[in-house]
């Protein structure tokens, strides 16, 4: 009798270490342990405009300054123009004009020193080429950006999307060049858009945020700039002032 005891009491011992167990793992793998939630809370209020390049686009500029300033092509580690490489593309070539990859790297040398219609002749080559690679579209819709040819940009964007539908920067620029062109609707929709795919992103807040001032919505403005403030708080100085105004004037 005593040994049944022992053995039933040992049975249920051990089920219990098994269900704590089983209720740790549970809890991991759904997130639900409060060390995962303070990782995600803390990831939650981080701007991720690093994750895109620094220097490949500044999110950090005004709408203003966006177009005065100058963007380096993801694929492009040029920063001046360097003879040496272009002799080699140029070489490359002049050996096979069939493959694509010299065309591409050219453009975005030239795109980097700003000789923006040949950049585009080497884009449009590349393509011709190899017309799946989103990059090439991004690139090349920037050249355009740069000359003001939006209806041209706005096209290679959207084909950006066709080929790369969870690309962040496509929309991103759309919704910059519908700033541009004075269509902040639409600009608005683009930066909807951006945030659905990064809800971290604190440019789209400041942006979306500038057109809903346009049309004079002025609630969802003060509520985008908060955001933008809370993921980046460098824009809090400058936004703090325009909430206030926008505040004091309008509610």
């Amino acid at each position: 009798m005593l040994k049944i005891a022992k053995n039933l009491l040992f049975a249920v011992t051990a089920m219990m270490i098994l269900l704590t167990i089983n209720g740790c793992t549970k809890r991991s793998m759904t997130g639900n342990n409060s060390d995962s939630l303070k990782v995600i809370d803390v990831n939650k209020t981080k701007d991720s405009t690093d994750i895109y390049g620094k220097g490949y686009f500044d999110y950090r500029d005004s709408i203003e300054s966006y177009h005065m300033g100058y963007s380096i092509p993801r694929d492009s580690v040029y920063k001046v123009e360097n003879l040496k490489a272009f002799e080699q593309l140029n070489l490359l070539i002049s050996r096979d004009s069939l493959n694509p990859g010299p065309y591409l790297d050219r453009g975005n040398h030239l795109q980097n020193i700003h000789k923006y219609i040949e950049a585009i002749k080497d884009y449009d080559r590349y393509i011709q080429l190899n017309p799946y690679n989103h990059s090439a579209y991004q690139n090349r819709g920037t050249a355009h950006e740069r000359l003001k040819h939006y209806d041209k940009a706005l096209w290679d964007y959207q084909k950006v999307l066709v080929l790369k539908p969870d690309d962040t920067i496509a929309n991103f620029n759309k919704g910059v060049i519908y700033d541009v062109i004075n269509e902040p609707w639409q600009s608005i929709k683009e930066y909807d858009t951006v945030i659905v795919k990064d809800p971290r992103l604190a440019k789209a807040y400041y942006n979306r945020g500038s057109a809903y001032e346009r049309v004079e919505k002025y609630e969802e403005a003060i509520k985008d700039y908060q955001k933008a403030i809370q993921l980046n708080p460098t824009y809090k100085e400058e936004l703090s002032r325009k909430i206030e105004y926008l505040d004091y004037t309008f509610r």
